[in-house]
């Protein structure tokens, strides 16, 4: 792409080629030194291009790694691969680079395609950003909170929400990362005793994808499918557990309902608007750089902006 050297001088760097289905937390920590390399060296900006399945787990693991930015750090990828007419990879990589050449953003974010249109492209928050489609050109939208920038082929830059920049700090790397940590998700029938193979395989910290305001099952009619007691279990063997909803649009809430209410007295940590895979990785972030005690405390407190004080943006917001 000839077109990027009008937009900023580029140094290119190759950490691993590997598909992100295939991708751990060791490729994470990976990037994020790799990140933190470049920066020290100088550079203004980071584009990172990765697969767009696990792309938005990336985002949000590495909001939480790489703190202090003196610039922005753009994910960028394409739905349909470069051979075809339709592909988006060429204006997702253009509009990354101006990104970081130009904006004063120091986040970490996705930078896709914002309509099937080859309008213009959307910088959406690392922590809010979600993977919606499997084909779509602008399959990645920003839940619970608007993007933070909206950016054309031609440079310019619309900033449409709050966003960090630069304070002049040292950037604040820490790539601790739990490997023991599980996302397990609520539905009718299911079977509580999945929390129990955790706590046996040594895990350190579920996340628990509920129904609606953060549900499961408390008091079934078949005693067998109560999720309370497993859930205690789990708590006082020493896992920290947290509560998300499969709905994602929205924020869980500990108060409103009895068996929410049970769900929290039985040690349960309802996540505010995290989704789910957010709350996942943080969970192993947390878990892998503090002490367990303080990894409670922090798991529903924002940080890097995973967490909204309300909802920013209507849920049909494109």
């Amino acid at each position: 792409m000839p077109e990027l050297s009008s937009i900023a001088n580029i140094n290119i760097v190759n950490p691993m080629s590997i598909a992100s289905e295939d991708m751990t937390y060791i490729d994470w920590q990976t990037i994020a030194k790799a990140v933190a390399n470049a920066f020290n060296k100088g550079a203004r900006g980071i584009v990172i291009t990765h697969g767009t399945d696990t792309m938005h787990y990336s985002s949000a693991v590495l909001s939480f790694m790489l703190q202090k930015l003196p610039g922005p750090v753009v994910l960028t990828g394409a739905q349909r691969s470069g051979d075809r007419g339709s592909s988006d990879a060429f204006m997702n990589l253009v509009c990354s680079g101006i990104i970081a050449a130009k904006s004063d953003i120091a986040e970490v974010g996705i930078c896709m395609h914002a309509s099937s249109s080859d309008d213009y492209c959307n910088f959406i928050r690392g922590t809010k950003a979600r993977k919606m489609h499997t084909s779509r050109r602008d399959a990645f939208r920003p839940i619970n909170n608007k993007p933070i920038a909206r950016v054309s082929e031609k440079g310019n830059i619309e900033y449409l929400s709050d966003y960090t920049k630069s304070t002049g700090e040292s950037l604040e790397l820490r790539t601790g990362y739990e490997p023991k940590v599980a996302l397990v998700k609520f539905y009718p029938n299911s079977d509580p005793a999945i929390i129990d193979y955790y706590v046996e395989k040594g895990y350190k910290g579920i996340i628990i994808e509920g129904t609606g305001l953060g549900h499961v099952a408390i008091a079934p009619r078949e005693a067998a499918y109560s999720w309370l007691d497993h859930v205690k279990k789990a708590v006082d063997s020493g896992l920290v557990v947290g509560v998300t909803s499969q709905c994602l649009y929205g924020r869980v809430n500990s108060s409103v309902y009895r068996n929410l209410r049970l769900l929290a007295e039985a040690g349960a940590i309802h996540c505010e608007d995290m989704l789910p895979e957010v709350a996942l990785v943080k969970l192993g972030f947390l878990l892998g750089n503090y002490k367990k005690s303080e990894a409670e405390q922090m798991l529903n407190k924002n940080l890097v902006g995973e967490i909204s004080k309300r909802t920013e943006a209507d849920w049909f917001m494109v």
